[in-house]
């Protein structure tokens, strides 16, 4: 498996991993996506398998800790030192061989090199254990927007500097 920045050829890969992972629940328009990725390339990656297919993806960008974005809804640069890591998915046939675990580890990584002292997420589908083995942890100072509905849960980590 290899990482790469995103680039225009993956498009098409990442919304149909998305509509595999999310349905219509929470499915975003891949005009909406491409705003979060102009604004923070570097913090966004996908994974390519041997035939250089996408099969997952991460995309995070900076935001104000106290308005974490609304689903569906574009994002505007703004100059923070909180990341939010906006979405995480893995094709269903490959789920459960660590994609996950090297797509965050990387992120992290590049973290080093930036200026970021926390990241928020926003946990759905009952994913909040997963959430914490990479030390996320939740964090009722977070607003969720209700477009995540009842069951997302705001959640935090502090940066190592």
């Amino acid at each position: 498996m290899k990482l790469s920045p995103i680039t225009s050829s993956h498009w098409h890969q990442i919304e149909h991993i998305q509509q595999l992972a999310y349905g219509d629940d929470y499915f975003e328009s891949m005009t909406v996506l491409k705003t979060k990725i102009a604004i923070s390339p570097q913090t966004c990656f996908v994974c390519l398998d041997d035939e250089h297919l996408v099969v997952g993806y991460l995309i995070s960008h900076p935001c104000d800790k106290k308005s974490l974005p609304q689903l569906n809804q574009a994002s505007k640069y703004i100059d923070s030192t909180h990341l939010h890591l906006h979405d995480l998915a893995i094709t269903p046939a490959l789920q459960g061989q660590g994609l996950p675990s090297l797509l965050i580890n990387h992120l992290f990584v590049t973290l080093k090199t930036m200026d970021y002292q926390t990241a928020s997420l926003i946990s759905v589908q009952n994913s909040a254990s997963f959430w914490q083995k990479f030390d996320f942890v939740i964090d009722d100072s977070l607003s969720v927007p209700t477009g995540y509905g009842s069951n997302a849960i705001g959640m935090s980590r502090l940066l190592s500097i």
